[in-house]
Formats: C-alpha cells, structure tokens, sequence
C-alpha cells in the first residue's frame, strides 16, 4: 500500500493528475499511516491552501465542486482529532498570513453584517461575499 503514496508531493503538483485523483491522494494521505512524508500534515495542509490562493488569484482554474472540497479537507483537517493531538504532543502546524487573514476577518465580517453573537462564517464564506483584505 506504501507504493500509493511513492511521491505523493510530485502528485498533488502535477498537471497530469486530476484534481478528484488528487483530492483522494490527500485524504488518504492525512488518514493513513502508511503513508511516509517528512512533515506530512504541513505539506498536506499548504498544497489545499495554495491551491485555493491561486484559485482566488485567478492564477489557477478550478471548478466549483473542487474549491468547496478543498475548503472542506482543509475544514477536516483542522479540525481532525489526529491534527489535535499532534499538537498536544507539541508539534507546531503553519497556516500561512494568506489563509489566517481571510479567517480573522470572519468576527469582523459577521458584525458588519449584524449576525448575532455566536455565529459562525467560514473563510470559504467571506471569499464568495467578495470581500477584500
């Protein structure tokens, strides 16, 4: 099974592999064990974020089906018991200034728009209100 995951980063950069192939790849990555990459949860986590920045860059094409689902294993991941107890044991993850900025304009966005305190708005849900940060 290791053989699957035989240069998993070369997969989800490449041009060739098409993006449910390489949507499965990461989800079976993150959840598998057999799967040996040096700081696999951080190369995991920064090929969905830069491939939603470059989506929102326009400097990349996407489907709709495809954004969301990327916002959704990033969703899945940071919320993902694995990705919790990494951390307790003291491993540090990065989510980059590009992603974070877009996520802590949230509160901000929620109270321009008079939502109730408690409410919740993704990162994904800002970008289509298309706001600028």
């Amino acid at each position: 099974m290791a053989a699957v995951y035989s240069g998993i980063s070369l997969k989800l950069k490449s041009k060739t592999v098409s993006w449910e192939d390489k949507l499965k790849l990461a989800h079976f990555a993150w959840i598998s064990h057999q799967c040996i990459l040096p700081n696999k949860e951080q190369v995991l986590l920064d090929w969905a974020r830069q491939s939603l920045v470059a989506f929102y860059k326009k400097k990349l094409e996407l489907k709709e089906d495809i954004v969301e689902r990327l916002w959704t294993y990033i969703d899945n991941v940071l919320h993902s018991t694995k990705l919790q107890n990494l951390l307790k044991s003291g491993k540090t993850i990065n989510l980059q200034l590009s992603l974070v900025k877009v996520t802590t304009a949230s509160r901000a966005v929620l109270d321009a728009l008079g939502a109730p305190p408690g409410s919740t708005v993704t990162a994904r849900d800002v970008f289509f209100l298309g706001l600028t940060l």
